[in-house]
């Protein structure tokens, strides 16, 4: 069963409905009703009584001063003596209402039961002095001020106005001449300390007052039918000085004498006071047991996590009896709160209640009980009636910590915080609990739990939240698992001032170095953040390149140097595209990673500063923090740095892949995760099939291609997978050998189906079908140490030691023929070449073969090659002059070529 919000059963009086009270009518003063000026609440008998819980101390207090006026018997003398805002006042005006208006209120119902016993009383005299009323230089004594109200100011009249006690008998007198007469006194000692200033003035003899009040006090003890109630406060109120805590002192030895002390309102009856001063109508009471059951049935659920008390069968009839309020907020506000001296207990506690009641009343919280967490502090009235108490710098920390970030927790988080409030309900609850005129400050976890759960909201919550506010909060601090505010900053606060100080320079070096330490641990060579493509080598080597800060993912600045990288090795064309592996930072993550940086930066600045105080608790959360910050920075790292780009297979096309977030207990290692990506990726391959090579590194043409020249094509030829190494392509080689799949031919020897030895980068793989061929021809090729020339279709094998020329004619390879040789078919294969001239045409795009099938078979160990480039390019659009000067000139001068003849038209 879903439980009624509590203003579905309740009905709060209608001038706090309408927020249209006036602050007056919580304040009680037998003054004001005395002069006329009180609100009618308590100038008006019949009304007052309407609106007050008749409490187990106020009835005995009642019942006694009945039975001395009207038998004589019961206490003459009473101290009521309770806390700041105790009651004492309501007490008095109870006293003075029933007495002096006894006829006109003795059939009101609610104190049917009490008034039985007195049916033959019929009133007495009253009289009362109001010490913060009087005036002690022109006004009446108290002597004279109570005699004046009875009728007999003559009899004290000279001592009034010399203004020194008249001494008992007199008294006694006015007591005998007046009949039954009830006296009250109230704040006496505020008196007392005005009337001993004037007395010092006037050079009167001190403690007039004070002689007066024992003399008062034992006329009144043996007379038939007089009652002397007063009040005195339980300690000294904070702006009196030392001469006033010894008037109290005094004043509560001559009182003692002869008094009895009486307690207007204990235990759990500040309940039935508040409830009864605040609401009009408290609705089905079986509706408030049943809202104590479910409350109580929670707690018994969640055993250890609440305080023991609230789950005792006690507590649930304290609910009950508290009912709409939960027992906790009444608590932290009569016990915390109430020990201020400036906080009148009572009355402060119902002056504040009635503005909260009306602020949510007004927005309809739906709430079965009001907790402490559902206090508004954004409301000005409420916040107003905290802060006089507390000081006004609070303003501004209930602003930014409780309106402000508690509140922006709730909304960022959603569902449940953001429909219950959560951390802003707990951030409330723990300022509530912060203070005290006494020494207990702060709450604990499962108090807060009591303060914030209600029905709907989970119980695991409360922990998650108090940790958010931990960490978001200025002025929210904990000490020993205890929560509270302070008008002192915390760590979180000297964090936010030191990350104030870092400046972006500082930011991009630490990044740097901390890069520096991830980015190890796979076999690429590592580019950190260069400024051209030029600062990168162009050779066989894996490299992997981060781009700066400024070239991040998506950028067109970073597309273009991307762009460039993978063209050219500074003002020449880059040849190993393939080797090239790039990466580029996420907006996004980069700025998370950049706040978890700057934050890491603040903690080790604020650790390594000897001039900021921290307390032991604050050390140990700062070491905490820095500890968490530093491991969870490569993490952010290796996620910033999430893109990766290569080189695509057409149309110069740059490929990008997302390698999105690392999850929890990967590698710590940039390059290892980039390696890993790659590798599952299929760019990075550890093994190769011979298929594989034949497919993807051979022409249609081509019947066999040396080692070297195979896994230049894998890492030349943009799309085609990277080779991790030298030796994957080896093993796949000597796999395929084995296995009939190819043939390699090392020297003069053919190796097919067989055990390969030591392979080097200068063996040359066979097509197997040409490899069978040959071996079922039953012989090795090669062994004349011959090469296989062709010009013009014709064809001839013989030995050479070396030297030819070629000569480059616009587009094709001319290699001059063998010196001297007239009729091909008169060669014997067994003839030694000494000399090699060869000339012969072939495409432009087939440099590769030629080097690998023509130049590289002539190196033998004593040839020497000597090969002149001629070059005959023409273009009817005409060639630009970077191209020729940075590219094609500078690319000879640095392969250490002589420009013989240079020649432009």
């Amino acid at each position: 069963m879903t439980l009624p919000a509590w203003w579905q059963v309740v009905t709060p009086h209608e001038d706090i409905r309408k927020k249209s009270f006036s602050e007056a009518v919580f304040a009680a003063d037998l003054g004001d009703v005395l002069g006329g000026t009180a609100p009618k609440e308590y100038k008006d008998p019949r009304l007052f009584f309407a609106k007050t819980y008749m409490t187990a101390g106020l009835q005995n207090l009642v019942r006694n001063v009945l039975s001395r006026l009207s038998t004589g018997k019961g206490d003459p003398v009473i101290q009521l003596q309770t806390p700041f805002g105790g009651g004492k006042t309501h007490a008095l005006l109870t006293l003075y209402h029933l007495v002096k208006s006894y006829n006109e209120i003795n059939h009101l119902k609610q104190l049917q039961g009490l008034l039985e016993d007195w049916q033959d009383f019929s009133g007495a005299r009253v009289a009362a002095f109001v010490g913060t009323a009087a005036d002690p230089v022109k006004g009446r004594t108290p002597w004279g001020e109570i005699a004046h109200q009875l009728g007999c100011y003559e009899i004290v009249k000279e001592h009034d106005v010399r203004r020194v006690a008249p001494g008992k008998e007199r008294i006694k007198d006015i007591l005998a001449r007046s009949g039954p007469t009830l006296i009250l006194i109230d704040e006496l000692l505020q008196y007392i300390v005005k009337a001993n200033q004037v007395e010092k003035v006037e050079k009167i003899t001190q403690g007039q007052t004070l002689a007066f009040l024992q003399e008062l006090s034992e006329a009144v003890a043996t007379s038939d039918k007089s009652v002397l109630v007063l009040t005195l406060p339980a300690s000294i109120l904070e702006q009196y000085d030392e001469e006033a805590e010894k008037a109290l002192a005094q004043l509560q030895k001559v009182s003692g004498r002869v008094e009895s002390i009486y307690v207007p309102v204990e235990g759990m009856e500040i309940y039935e006071v508040i409830r009864t001063r605040l609401f009009e109508d408290l609705g089905d009471s079986k509706i408030h047991r049943q809202v104590a059951e479910a409350y109580f049935r929670l707690y018994q659920g969640l055993g250890q996590d609440v305080p023991a008390e609230v789950r005792e069968v006690s507590y649930r009839k304290k609910i009950e009896r508290a009912y709409p309020f939960h027992p906790e907020f009444i608590d932290v506000l009569y016990e915390r709160w109430g020990s201020f001296p400036t906080f009148q207990r009572t009355r402060g506690v119902l002056r504040l209640l009635a503005q909260i009641i009306g602020e949510l009343y007004d927005r309809k919280v739906s709430a079965p009980l009001i907790h402490s967490s559902l206090v508004e502090l954004a409301y000005a009235p409420v916040r107003r009636e905290f802060i006089k108490h507390i000081g006004n710098e609070y303003d501004s920390i209930i602003s930014h910590d409780i309106v402000g970030k508690a509140r922006q927790i709730d909304q960022e988080m959603g569902s449940e915080y953001e429909k219950y409030g959560i951390a802003k309900g707990i951030a409330t609850s723990v300022f509530l609990y912060s203070f005290s005129g006494g020494e207990r400050r702060g709450v604990n976890l499962p108090w807060l739990r009591v303060a914030l759960l209600r029905e709907g909201i989970p119980s695991t919550i409360v922990g998650d939240a108090v940790s958010k506010l931990e960490d978001s909060l200025w002025y929210f601090h904990t000490e020993k698992r205890f929560y509270n505010f302070k008008n002192q900053p915390n760590l979180n606060r000297i964090i936010v001032d030191k990350l104030e100080a870092i400046d972006s320079d500082q930011v991009r070096e630490s990044f740097y170095d901390h890069l520096k330490t991830i980015i190890k641990g796979a076999p690429f060579d590592i580019y950190l953040w260069p400024n051209a493509s030029g600062d990168i080598p162009d050779n066989r080597k894996l490299k992997l390149i981060l781009l700066g800060l400024e070239k991040k993912y998506g950028n067109k600045e970073t597309e273009e140097f991307v762009r460039e990288i993978f063209d050219n090795a500074g003002s020449a064309f880059r040849i190993y595209r393939n080797t090239l592996f790039i990466l580029a930072l996420d907006s996004s993550s980069y700025a998370t990673m950049e706040k978890g940086l700057r934050r890491f930066m603040a903690l080790q600045d604020i650790a390594s500063d000897s001039g900021i105080f921290l307390s032991s608790s604050a050390k140990q959360d700062l070491s905490e923090k820095l500890e968490d910050a530093k491991k969870s920075l490569p993490h952010s790292i290796i996620t910033a740095y999430r893109h990766v780009a290569w080189r695509g297979n057409s149309n110069g096309e740059v490929v990008w892949r997302d390698m999105g977030i690392p999850t929890t207990g990967q590698s710590s290692s940039l390059s290892q995760r980039v390696w890993q990506f790659l590798k599952d990726e299929e760019r990075i391959l550890s093994s190769l099939t011979p298929k594989l090579i034949l497919d993807r590194a051979f022409a249609k043409e081509e019947s066999e291609k040396s080692i070297e020249n195979v896994y230049d094509v894998f890492l030349k030829t943009p799309g085609l997978p990277c080779l991790e190494n030298e030796e994957v392509l080896k093993d796949a080689v000597r796999q395929g050998v084995k296995n009939g799949l190819l043939g390699i031919r090392l020297g003069s020897k053919l190796y097919y189906g067989e055990i390969l030895p030591e392979l080097s980068f200068d063996a040359v793989i066979v097509r197997p079908e040409k490899a069978e061929e040959e071996k079922k021809s039953g012989g090795d090729i090669g062994t004349a140490k011959g090469v296989d020339v062709s010009i013009e279709g014709k064809g001839y094998e013989g030995e050479t030691p070396g030297g030819e020329e070629i000569i480059i004619d616009a587009g094709s390879i001319a290699v001059l023929r063998e010196t001297g040789v007239q009729d091909e078919s008169k060669r014997s294969s067994s003839t030694l070449v000494k000399q090699l001239n060869i000339k012969a045409t072939v495409p432009w795009d087939k440099m590769a073969q030629v080097i690998a099938g023509v130049i590289r078979p002539l190196v033998t160990g004593d040839s020497v090659l000597d090969i002149t480039l001629q070059i005959k390019a023409q273009s009817e659009i005409g060639f630009d002059r970077t191209t020729l000067d940075s590219k094609v000139k500078e690319t000879l001068q640095q392969i250490g070529s002589n420009i013989i003849e240079w020649d432009e038209k």
